[in-house]
């Protein structure tokens, strides 16, 4: 009687046990082609089966971050889809051999910014039932690309333009052939500059350019550095970090470029 009462409790513990020690047949490892990506730019996702003789049924599906876009690159006799930020590969059989290859790209949102996981499980049907294993999980760092060079020429003379009392006053004469602007955004895509405007608040005109296969957008057209500097300093920088740029008769310069050239000009204007 005891033996009866207990048989399907001792049952459940026995299925319980046997649930918690199962291992995948198969091994699947995961890898990403960059530690990190700009916002608007691309990554790659590379899955690795190792088949072990399965051969049955086998299903690999992930859900990427909200904003992500997947588009298939090598799937090796699976059916490749993406809906509703889910990537799926599916064979009704896996390829006989020992290893099996699918790879996949990524669009990142230009919108998007830190840490993203990239996760998911895998199935496959093994005496008559469904197994689900979890992959590896990946992470990648989604950042603003900004131009180095800008960047460090902007910090450099930040403290000799803006904090010298004695700053030289040619950073506020106009020179014909020099021209400043704000730089909000780069892309690797072409974006709606409408939507991006309304996205980070901007209520000037946003203009676009392609500079070294990114699409650079800007507002603005000032003459001197410091009108640029004060128009950027009332930007939203918790959205984006702004930061000033300068062409010379329309060539994409450095800022410090820029500042050498105002300022053998002047000499020459003196002389």
């Amino acid at each position: 009687m005891i033996s009866k009462l207990f048989a399907p409790v001792l049952g459940l513990f026995l299925m319980a046990g046997q649930l918690s020690a199962a291992e995948s047949i198969v091994r699947v490892s995961q890898s990403l082609s960059q530690q990190k990506a700009y916002a608007g730019g691309t990554f790659l996702v590379k899955i690795r089966i190792e088949r072990r003789n399965l051969d049955s049924y086998f299903q690999i599906q992930q859900e990427l971050p909200k904003g992500m876009e997947a588009t298939g690159v090598e799937s090796q006799g699976a059916t490749f889809s993406f809906k509703d930020g889910k990537v799926k590969y599916t064979w009704l059989r896996l390829p006989a051999t020992e290893e099996v290859q699918v790879m996949y790209k990524v669009t990142v949102p230009f919108e998007m910014r830190g840490a993203q996981a990239i996760k998911g499980n895998y199935y496959y049907i093994r005496e008559e039932e469904k197994e689900s294993y979890p992959l590896p999980v990946n992470n990648i760092e989604v950042i603003e690309y900004s131009a180095p060079s800008d960047s460090l020429a902007e910090k450099t003379l930040l403290g000799i333009i803006n904090n010298d009392a004695n700053k030289p006053s040619y950073t506020s004469e106009e020179k014909p052939d020099l021209l400043f602007k704000v730089q909000i955004l780069s892309s690797t895509r072409k974006l709606n500059r409408d939507s991006l405007g309304k996205e980070y608040n901007v209520k000037d005109v946003v203009n676009e350019e392609n500079f070294n296969g990114l699409y650079k957008y800007t507002v603005g057209n000032f003459k001197t550095y410091e009108t640029a500097r004060d128009f950027k300093n009332r930007l939203d920088f918790q959205k984006y970090i702004p930061f000033v740029i300068a062409y010379n008769r329309g060539a994409r310069i450095t800022v410090g470029e820029a500042m050498q050239l105002a300022s053998k000009r002047k000499t020459v204007a003196k002389n």
